[in-house]
């Protein structure tokens, strides 16, 4: 025999499976058998690496086992079911809803800071410093702020079927919208 055979002990001493594991692994070709009961042990090694790597890739590439897969459905179902009970409490909201909502505060800012020049002007004319022209525009600018800040937004969530936010169509606080409401001050303006 040569030197360089092992018995089945030693084979699955050094790879740490059971001898049963070593016989079913040289009947599938991974590790090549000299003789009864003795086995290649360089040939054992390289085989049983070789095998390990391929499990390993194909482990990677999806041969993913039921177990695993089903716990995944499992764990996805229970998020799916928590996200609809928080958004039921009105905790959580569908990104739809909030985009239209930041696009209805964006736009009630932009309408309110382009008329600003406008409001202001005649009264910034009036001024006969520089600094009451810069104390007029001051106080303008923070009664915008302070309007777009006590502006109500209220977002109601759409109903299913119901696209017409998602396509950019007119929308209002009954059809699912975000309303944003304001107490509609004038601003700038004489004290």
């Amino acid at each position: 025999m040569s030197d360089n055979t092992q018995p089945i002990s030693v084979i699955s001493s050094l790879l740490d499976i059971s001898e049963r594991r070593v016989q079913q692994l040289s009947k599938a070709g991974v590790i090549p058998k000299a003789a009864r009961g003795r086995y290649e042990l360089i040939g054992s090694v390289r085989g049983y690496i070789r095998h390990l790597r391929d499990l390993n890739l194909k482990g990677e590439a999806g041969n993913a086992d039921y177990g695993t897969e089903r716990a995944r459905l499992v764990k996805a179902k229970a998020d799916l079911a928590e996200m609809e009970a928080s958004q039921m409490r009105g905790d959580l909201l569908s990104a739809p809803d909030v985009k239209v909502a930041w696009t209805e505060i964006v736009a009630l800012m932009r309408a309110r800071l382009l008329v600003l020049p406008d409001k202001i002007a005649p009264v910034v004319h009036e001024t006969t410093s520089l600094n009451q022209a810069r104390d007029v525009i001051k106080k303008a600018i923070h009664e915008v702020l302070t309007e777009i800040a006590e502006t109500d937004v209220e977002i109601v969530p759409h109903i299913d079927g119901d696209d017409s936010t998602a396509k950019g169509g007119e929308t209002d606080a009954g059809s699912g919208s975000s309303a944003p409401r304001s107490n509609r001050k004038p601003v700038g303006g004489q004290e």
